[in-house]
């Protein structure tokens, strides 16, 4: 399951502690960790001490978060709620894939008694596992909770359609599948992603005009180790942005990197999974999806060791 790098260390070894609680030292984890970040709805389980493992023990927490919250009931404090989720959601990291899909399930099954906090439930998670302020990114479990909330009748239908929309697009390019959509060149012109010359790999990087991209484009122009791939041939960058192509865009994606191919698409957005902006793609030599949805940050790791 997908990670992304901006968790929180202390709240992270905090729940590790309450994770790990062997000792009389550890149980008092779970207040630490309230009084460092108090809001919480609930204290939280403690596994048993026949749970030996980090898996075992994440994987009984998670099972019994909710035991002693009745989610069918009004939810009266939505910023607890969230902060709750949130250290739900974080335990996921270190627990079985199937262990979580089943307890996401369940909850979502829990909640179908409460229009409003099913939607709250929703956008919580959209916010904590999918969105620009995950912390925890993951296709597989944000699914389970789309797929559920897509179907479930007691929501208003434009909200079913948002989460239909999401599964289409996610679905559209799971790392595996191969890529290809039409775009505007600079001149004008229609191309596809199939028609590019050969490469090793495709670096696609994706800009949006109401994000001001120009220092991650600046620092990919400059990175000594991208350019050195993409001057060998070894790999080809593609900037794509997500506008209406017009002679000023032309104009102003003319000036960037002589060594990129530029374009743009005004319904690649709604396409394509894309959740942060500058936003980049990793295809291989036959377009199909290496890495999906990184950041300028993401990419430089992933090209440059050393970075």
């Amino acid at each position: 399951m997908a990670t992304r790098p901006v968790f929180n260390e202390m709240k992270r070894i905090l729940l590790l502690f309450t994770a790990l609680a062997l000792t009389s030292s550890m149980l008092t984890a779970q207040n630490q960790l309230a009084e460092l970040q108090p809001g919480r709805l609930f204290a939280y389980p403690l596994a048993p001490d026949t749970c030996s493992t980090l898996e075992s023990r994440c994987n009984y927490i998670i099972t019994h978060f909710w035991d002693n919250f009745d989610i069918s009931k009004h939810i009266t404090d939505d910023q607890a709620f969230e902060m709750t989720f949130r250290d739900f959601v974080d335990f996921f990291r270190y627990s079985h894939r199937n262990i979580v899909l089943g307890v996401v399930r369940d909850l979502v099954n829990k909640a179908q008694s409460n229009t409003a906090n099913l939607q709250k439930l929703g956008q919580v998670a959209e916010r904590a596992l999918y969105g620009t302020e995950a912390e925890y990114w993951s296709d597989e479990v944000y699914v389970a909770f789309a797929r559920s909330l897509a179907a479930s009748k007691q929501l208003p239908k434009d909200v079913r359609d948002h989460y239909a929309e999401q599964l289409a697009r996610i679905n559209s390019v799971q790392v595996g599948a191969v890529l290809d959509f039409e775009y505007t060149g600079i001149d004008g012109e229609k191309y596809r992603l199939s028609e590019l010359p050969a490469a090793e790999s495709y670096i696609l990087l994706f800009v949006d005009d109401s994000t001001d991209s120009t220092i991650g484009r600046l620092r990919l122009s400059t990175d000594v180790a991208l350019n050195a791939l993409l001057d060998s041939g070894q790999a080809m960058l593609v900037c794509l942005g997500t506008n209406k192509y017009s002679a000023d865009w032309a104009s102003a994606a003319a000036a960037y990197a002589t060594n990129w191919t530029v374009g743009c698409g005004d319904d690649l957005a709604r396409k394509l999974d894309l959740r942060v902006f500058p936003c980049c793609y990793v295809l291989d030599g036959e377009r199909a999806i290496i890495n999906k949805a990184l950041s300028v940050e993401g990419l430089m790791s992933a090209v440059n060791p050393n970075y």
